[in-house]
């Protein structure tokens, strides 16, 4: 009689975790109070440096199917990705296809939280943040969404919407953006939708 040698663990994201038997001792199954609490993928996810010239907003859905849209600051311009993706424990796999080519990209999640998402990609090591519910707004000109004393704006692209000393944000042309602040009483640095309009 033939017998597997692999148990595999799917979770209802569609990641699949496998463990070789030879590796397991035993199993317990327990009654943990916070389990609805564990950080997932699924969800939208902000990248973005001044430095580097451009931001990205990956969107993780449940189905497996995901979104990337980078806009790139100096040139004013912005890409759209599309494709499938797959999560096996600490590896992340994005498979885009389009007309004449398929390109594959292979990460490694070195950390997850329910805000931020660590990932060592081909191109380096990126920490991207998890995009809040709350959708800020703003009018051209308007400054508002002044940070607390030791809070403060990390990012802004500069195209759409500038932070004033990093203190608070000002609306300088109609569009959609994103930004990341620093939140002192939590420690954590949050990103947020932003929506200027006339």
């Amino acid at each position: 009689m033939m017998a597997q040698n692999t148990m595999c663990i799917n979770y209802k994201d569609g990641s699949v975790y496998e463990v070789p038997i030879e590796r397991i001792d035993s199993i317990t199954f327990v009654d943990k109070k916070d389990a609805q609490n564990e950080a997932t993928l699924i969800g939208d996810w902000l990248w973005g440096s001044k430095g580097k010239g451009y931001y990205e907003v990956l969107t993780l859905n449940g189905d497996r199917t995901y979104t990337g849209y980078d806009y790139y600051l100096e040139y004013g311009f912005d890409t759209w990705t599309y494709g499938t993706y797959m999560s096996n424990a600490i590896m992340l796999n994005l498979w885009s296809n389009g007309y004449g080519y398929r390109r594959a990209y292979r990460w490694f999640v070195t950390a997850l939280t329910e805000n931020a998402m660590e990932v060592m990609t081909q191109m380096g090591s990126f920490t991207y943040y998890r995009v809040q519910p709350e959708v800020y707004s703003l009018r051209i000109g308007e400054e508002s969404y002044e940070c607390n004393e030791a809070d403060y704006y990390v990012f802004t692209d500069g195209t759409k919407v500038i932070d004033i000393d990093g203190r608070k944000l000002k609306g300088i042309s109609e569009g959609t953006t994103y930004i990341l602040r620093y939140n002192a009483a939590s420690g954590l640095i949050m990103a947020y939708k932003v929506l200027v309009g006339t």
